[in-house]
């Protein structure tokens, strides 16, 4: 069902998505998708197909290939080539220019940025020069490739970004103590469905912060503090999106939320993310909050182009530029405070239940933002996955301790 619904997906996108490479890669993907699904309903009809694991994954592999693999292949070769459209969206050609700044000593945050990003075309090192860069200097790795004398396919940032999710994703799944079909569901939301597939294709960005987060929760169920903490802090030193998470996980660390174990992974948390950003907002400290606060809340004069029907983007566009400061901070007290309500009222104490919380706040948030995508719903749609799936987790170890918990009630007796 999942995969007739990535077929859905995809044929929505060949009707109503404005982007190029949205309907490019829409046009690839529907076909395996579809036959894929049908594939999958049939044989689930007979339980050896049904118990089967190897034709599960064969199915995973087969639609790995053909939605990600290929139609990114295709892309980055018509980049090369210069074919005429917009091949990938426009974070792609930022992150790359600000990897080029980097390789020549320089500033990876213009002091005064002019535009916006304006879609990848081509290779050229001219596209996005004076654009803004949204994001934290962790991104910087991902934009370093393209200043170095390697093959063109290896340069675009796609590569890296694709790269680096796929080994920390089948990092964390490795470490996972979750079963074989757990493992595979969390690997079909993050690198084989729309959310995943169709990011990776098309930009990508905020994939690497969702396997990071998925490492630093499985990191966290392995009594594992100090490396869920540089999990979590590697990708907070990317993206802000990765904070709601990052930091709440501070609070359910296990076992028995014991303080000593909380402080061990803030610590960690705290001594990679802190000096990053230290370091990346003293080298200019305007150029740092004008790329980092004022463009992302839309407090520039240049606007963002993230732009969704949202209620905040709604709110912002009635109030106007002249209430707009205003109308900002409104949004971010009435999100702050359903935050706040929702805790009290909900109260996690497990990495799963604080998942799910945060996965709740960051929909709130991406409703109320005054720029924001419809893009930013994959860290939610995954939250709540993870959350699920280790929810089941946590009910399966307490069931497997509650026998040892009453054996030793009984020799105590």
């Amino acid at each position: 069902m999942l995969y007739l619904a990535s077929a859905i997906f995809a044929i929505g996108q060949l009707l109503i998505s404005t982007h190029a490479d949205y309907r490019q890669w829409a046009e690839i993907a529907v076909i395996p998708y579809a036959f894929v699904g049908l594939i999958a309903l049939l044989l689930s009809r007979h339980r050896r197909a049904r118990a089967s694991r190897f034709t599960r994954r064969g199915l995973v592999v087969s639609l790995f290939l053909l939605c990600l693999v290929v139609p990114l292949s295709i892309s980055i070769a018509q980049r090369i080539n210069n074919v005429p459209g917009i091949h990938a969206q426009d974070e792609v050609a930022v992150i790359e220019r600000c990897g080029d700044r980097v390789v020549q000593n320089q500033n990876c945050y213009l002091n005064r940025p002019t535009t916006v990003g304006t879609g990848t075309q081509n290779l050229s090192k001219k596209t996005d020069a004076d654009a803004f860069v949204p994001y934290l200097p962790g991104m910087i790795i991902f934009g370093v490739p393209n200043g170095l004398t390697i093959p063109k396919p290896l340069r675009d940032a796609r590569v890296s970004l694709t790269l680096f999710t796929l080994v920390i994703t089948t990092v964390a799944l490795a470490l996972s103590r979750l079963s074989a079909d757990d493992r595979v569901r969390l690997f079909q939301f993050v690198i084989i469905l729309p959310t995943g597939a169709l990011p990776l294709v098309t930009g990508g960005d905020d994939l690497p912060i969702v396997a990071l987060l998925l490492l630093a929760l499985v990191l966290s169920y392995r009594r594992q503090p100090v490396l869920a903490g540089v999990a979590s802090a590697v990708a907070a030193a990317i993206k802000l999106t990765a904070w709601p998470l990052a930091f709440a996980l501070i609070f359910v660390q296990p076992p028995n939320n014991h303080r000593l174990v909380r402080f061990r992974y803030a610590s960690a948390l705290v001594a990679i993310l802190v000096p990053t950003i230290a370091i990346a907002s003293l080298i200019d400290p305007r150029a740092f909050f004008v790329n980092e606060i004022l463009f992302p809340l839309g407090l520039t004069k240049i606007k963002s182009p993230a732009e969704s029907p949202l209620i905040g983007q709604k709110l912002v566009g009635i109030f106007g530029s002249q209430l707009h400061a205003i109308v900002v901070l409104a949004l971010v007290l009435v999100g702050g405070e359903l935050a706040l309500l929702l805790y009290r009222r909900l109260h996690p104490r497990s990495p799963a239940s604080m998942t799910a919380y945060v996965a709740l706040v960051f929909f709130i948030a991406i409703m109320l933002a005054p720029a924001t995508r419809f893009g930013y719903l994959l860290y939610p749609a995954n939250m709540v996955v993870w959350a699920v799936i280790f929810h089941k987790f946590d009910r399966s170890l307490r069931t497997r301790n509650a026998p040892e918990d009453t054996a030793s009630v009984s020799q105590a007796s």
